[in-house]
């Protein structure tokens, strides 16, 4: 029965190790996106026409570098523990966070014109 154990043990610390490289690896990709976003924000900054927009483009640039650099400065298993205490500890602030997100996005993606090509299309 030991020895069953032991191999379980084993087993489940060789999965784990393999799940955790590979969420580094996807962690890596994700700080190479972040910072490809807010390079692209940083040139549409320079190309907005207004200043609301300007302030609302250099906006999402900090909070994309911001990320980036936090999400690049600690492993894998620090950052799930942290995320895990946030959630447990503050659910509410989670979800009106992700509320505030998704409003952001579609705000960002109607001024952007995708929807108008939609519109179009339908007509």
């Amino acid at each position: 029965m030991e020895a069953a154990q032991k191999q379980l043990e084993q087993v489940t610390g060789y999965a784990r190790g393999r799940v955790m490289e590979r969420l580094d690896f996807q962690r890596g990709l994700l700080v190479s996106v972040l910072e490809d976003m807010a390079e692209g924000l940083g040139s549409a900054t320079r190309r907005a026409p207004s200043p609301a927009s300007q302030r609302m483009l250099e906006t999402g640039e900090r909070m994309f570098r911001g990320a980036s650099s936090r999400l690049d400065a600690q492993s894998v298993e620090a950052f799930l523990d942290r995320t895990g205490q946030f959630v447990r500890q503050r659910p509410g602030l989670l979800l009106t966070g992700l509320l505030g997100a998704g409003l952001l996005a579609g705000r960002m993606f109607r001024a952007s014109g995708a929807g108008d090509v939609e519109g179009e299309a339908e007509s």
